[in-house]
């Protein structure tokens, strides 16, 4: 098989625009598919797959290749790897990669991660656990699914999918999930068009679980005032069956008008979207809310594994900056929740800073509230790393 010359271009022009413009993959993968319509599904397959094991190991590769530079670090991938085109050695420079000792690589350049996040990660989770979690995000995440239970079921779903050629197979813990066995590509499906479905990890989907059913079930109102594009305002429509109300909430409005198609497709009727323009947006809502989700900007530590960027990316002045920012919004949103009424503070991040430190900072400087309970989900348990806590205002 021959590397065509077009799709050599494509890897590293991408990788030119994520690795030295600061561009994220995942977008410059989008762009690149949509305006080469005439690429194959091998050639996005080879492309794709090129690019993000690249991302994910780069300081490695970089490390074998000696060098920063693309066509270098590009060829160490595929002589690593193995991956032999027959015309390689005229399109790239060959690497001899039996003169590389694998023993003796530092261990940040093994697992591939730049120096700031290497080290923090050691100093807030410790060595051995760190290992383990740094390792575990090298690994590729896993296509999960959550059923639309306002429009189908479970059952009847997994059987769709599996009549149309997808294998999927339940979670024990998780009622809505379903784990994806093959790799088709499940945007385009009818299924998906008519709602029955989103994509949403088993860690998000643990967000709405980690509420009380009763608290749920008598909750008027909802404020989810980090929203996005609103997979867990979803989320939680469905699991109040469209009863009450939920009010999403968010600064960027571009990510609130695609809430508004997915809310539509889903047949998501309780669910106000509201763009937060001001400070008044905040205080109109004044203890308004019986339950109150924050799920807020973090370092995305937790979900490296379908954001290597985050590898590359990581600075300490941006996590520190991060974490004023988490503690405004628990100081400022935190007003609209009632007495007696409920907050849960969501991240998907690992680092303890964001999570546990801030839950023990909050209640430190508003004593009204108290910590009901709080859980770390890593990503060596298999999926994406998340904290949740649950505080009760008094």
């Amino acid at each position: 098989m021959k590397l065509h010359k077009v799709i050599l271009n494509i890897i590293l022009e991408a990788l030119n625009k994520i690795i030295k413009q600061n561009h994220y993959s995942d977008k410059v993968l989008e762009h690149y598919f949509r305006t080469n319509r005439k690429l194959g599904k091998t050639d996005r397959k080879i492309i794709a797959e090129s690019v993000y094991n690249i991302v994910r190991y780069y300081y490695l590769y970089e490390y074998i290749a000696q060098s920063d530079d693309l066509n270098k670090i590009l060829s160490s991938y595929f002589y690593f790897n193995h991956i032999l085109f027959d015309n390689l050695e005229e399109l790239l420079p060959n690497i001899d990669v039996k003169q590389i000792d694998i023993s003796k690589i530092p261990d940040r350049i093994k697992y591939s991660y730049n120096e700031e996040l290497w080290l923090e990660g050691l100093n807030q989770l410790g060595e051995e656990k760190w290992f383990k979690e740094a390792e575990a995000l090298n690994q590729q995440a896993k296509l999960v699914i959550r059923v639309n239970t306002l429009i189908t079921t479970k059952k009847e779903l997994q059987q769709l999918l599996y009549d149309s050629g997808i294998e999927s197979v339940e979670h024990p813990e998780v009622e809505e999930a379903l784990i994806i066995q093959n790799k088709t590509f499940l945007s385009p499906n009818e299924y998906f068009l008519k709602g029955y479905y989103e994509f949403q990890d088993l860690s998000s989907q643990r967000v709405a679980h980690f509420i009380p059913k009763d608290i749920l079930e008598q909750a008027n109102r909802i404020i989810d005032a980090c929203a996005g594009a609103g997979g867990k305002s979803l989320h939680l429509s469905a699991l109040k069956q469209n009863k009450g109300q939920i009010i999403a909430l968010d600064i960027e409005s571009k990510k609130l008008n695609e809430l508004k198609k997915r809310a539509k497709r889903n047949r998501s009727s309780n669910i106000i979207i509201k763009p937060i323009e001001s400070s008044k947006t905040i205080k109109r809502l004044k203890n308004s809310a019986d339950i109150l989700l924050l799920d807020v900007p973090c370092t995305g530590t937790g979900v490296i594994k379908r954001n290597p960027d985050t590898k590359l990316k990581f600075s300490k002045d941006n996590m520190n900056n991060i974490i004023e920012l988490q503690r405004d919004i628990l100081l400022q949103y935190s007003k609209m929740l009632k007495e007696g009424g409920y907050l849960l503070y969501a991240t998907c991040s690992i680092l303890p800073l964001e999570n546990e430190y801030q839950i023990q900072w909050f209640i430190k400087n508003k004593t009204q509230f108290e910590l009901i309970k709080y859980q770390t989900i890593y990503p060596s348990e298999g999926f994406d790393g998340f904290f949740m806590a649950l505080l009760k205002k008094k």
